[in-house]
């Protein structure tokens, strides 16, 4: 897929979750974690924040990986920051969460938090490219030894 058509897809999804983010009303909820919400008795009692929510996540997620597919190779490196974005991403949401700080709203907040899990997929991705990228060079630089 053309990097283009990721970002217009991201955009959209911000926009599709800002707009049922407005249909939807402000939501006055107290969760103990922010990955208690996509249960049964929060999706059935906010179904349209919690799509608005999931399609956020998704445009961070896309957002974010487009951001380091820029980066050529560094498979390792692209990983560890990632894993590193993820967890002061998770960190973040649950302290939102437990002390009542609203720098965000609770709709972005849960984003962030989703985001940030959805991320493990990419930090996996960038860690398989990597030992096979690694396996190539060990490859290849046996062969070039073998033809000297």
């Amino acid at each position: 897929m053309r990097k283009e058509i990721i970002l217009a897809v991201a955009i959209g999804f911000f926009i599709l979750a800002t707009v049922l983010d407005y249909l939807a009303g402000p939501i006055g909820l107290t969760l103990p974690q922010p990955f208690v919400f996509f249960s049964k008795l929060y999706f059935d009692q906010y179904p349209l924040t919690a799509v608005a929510v999931g399609l956020r996540s998704i445009a961070i997620f896309l957002t974010v990986t487009l951001a380091f597919s820029l980066i050529e190779k560094n498979y390792f490196l692209k990983a560890a920051i990632l894993f590193v974005i993820s967890v002061l991403a998770v960190l973040y949401s649950i302290q939102q969460i437990k002390t009542g700080m609203r720098t965000t709203s609770l709709q972005w907040t849960l984003s962030i938090a989703h985001a940030a899990l959805l991320l493990g997929l990419t930090i996996l991705y960038n860690i398989i490219l990597g030992i096979i990228s690694g396996v190539k060079e060990k490859i290849k630089s046996a062969e070039e030894n073998n033809h000297e």
